[in-house]
């Protein structure tokens, strides 16, 4: 059976600097409630800094405690190993917060070995379940793939999750490939998810895939609210009939639930770049012809990180 995680509220946080009333989350997981297909609800980042100021991207022990009362479900946190604390202490237990039953690391190519030791103390200190999150998975290559996969075996980690960072990914064209990795993942004994962005148009497709390629969890958002063009949607996965409420959200809370709808995500999708580039091309009024020519020249490590000098008017 597939597992859900809800990733309304921390994939969705880019869309306004993770800064959600408290008054709206309390309802949100009064919704989310009758929900028991959705394991896990995401909330934010732990005590990350840096990128936002909302308090969701930098959660911390009195907001967590204050959230746990509100709710029923496990909760998830997500960090980034590349800017998290790297000190386990600096974490929240289970056995302090008994909702918390999830910490999902996200690891770069750069920090998959490091990361992976990481997650093993993380677990043994936490005593939560912990997930490794590969993102920008398109442009890792076969190679990539095997070498995380191997690091991520001794890492204790219960999840191991592949992200299409950037929603250019066909899962019907890398059907076999990826069928032989979540064979592997789930031999070492972890459970293989795969987060879908809906930049291309293919996140409800992909997901029509996930069990043929071996995958058994995955992400939803109401909405589809999530990072530059947004998830695969929670009303697209699940029969509403009697749980229509989820949807009342959209329309009573419809501030929080706006999303970019332009062209630039589409063409950052088919290049498997990051749609910070498309971001800044909508502020700059680009039109998506001279977007794509820009776009031609990236390569390299800025694909997945943002390179300021390339939309430069300078």
């Amino acid at each position: 059976m597939m597992k859900f995680i809800d990733v309304t509220l921390r994939d969705g946080g880019h869309q306004h600097g993770f800064n959600w009333p408290l008054e709206f989350v309390k309802r949100y997981l009064e919704s989310i409630n009758s929900f028991q297909e959705i394991e896990f609800v995401e909330l934010g980042y732990w005590k990350q800094s840096g990128k936002f100021d909302g308090p969701f991207y930098s959660i911390e022990e009195n907001l967590l405690s204050s959230i746990c009362k509100m709710t029923k479900k496990k909760l998830s946190i997500m960090v980034d190993y590349h800017y998290c604390s790297h000190n386990v202490q600096d974490f929240p237990r289970n056995i302090d917060y008994e909702e918390l039953g999830l910490i999902r690391v996200c690891l770069r190519k750069e920090d998959v070995a490091e990361g992976c030791k990481f997650v093993n103390e993380l677990k043994k200190y936490t005593k939560c379940k912990l997930s490794i999150n590969f993102f920008n998975i398109t442009n890792y290559k076969e190679d990539d793939l095997a070498f995380a996969c191997k690091t991520a075996a001794d890492s204790n980690a219960d999840f191991m999750y592949f992200a299409d960072t950037h929603g250019g990914l066909d899962l019907d064209k890398n059907l076999e490939m990826f069928k032989r990795f979540t064979n592997l993942i789930k031999k070492i004994g972890m459970i293989p998810g795969l987060h879908l962005h809906d930049h291309s148009g293919k996140a409800y497709f992909n997901y029509r895939n996930l069990l043929s390629a071996g995958f058994d969890a995955t992400d939803v958002s109401l909405g589809g609210l999530g990072k530059g063009l947004g998830n695969l949607k929670l009303e697209h996965v699940f029969d509403l009939r009697g749980r229509e409420h989820i949807l009342d959200h959209l329309i009573i809370d419809q501030e929080l639930f706006h999303m970019p709808s332009g062209p630039y995500g589409v063409l950052t999708a088919r290049d498997s770049i990051t749609d910070h580039y498309a971001v800044e091309a909508e502020h700059k009024g680009l039109m998506p012809s001279e977007f794509a020519t820009r776009l031609d020249g990236i390569a390299g490590s800025s694909k997945d990180n943002y390179n300021s000098e390339i939309l430069s008017d300078e």
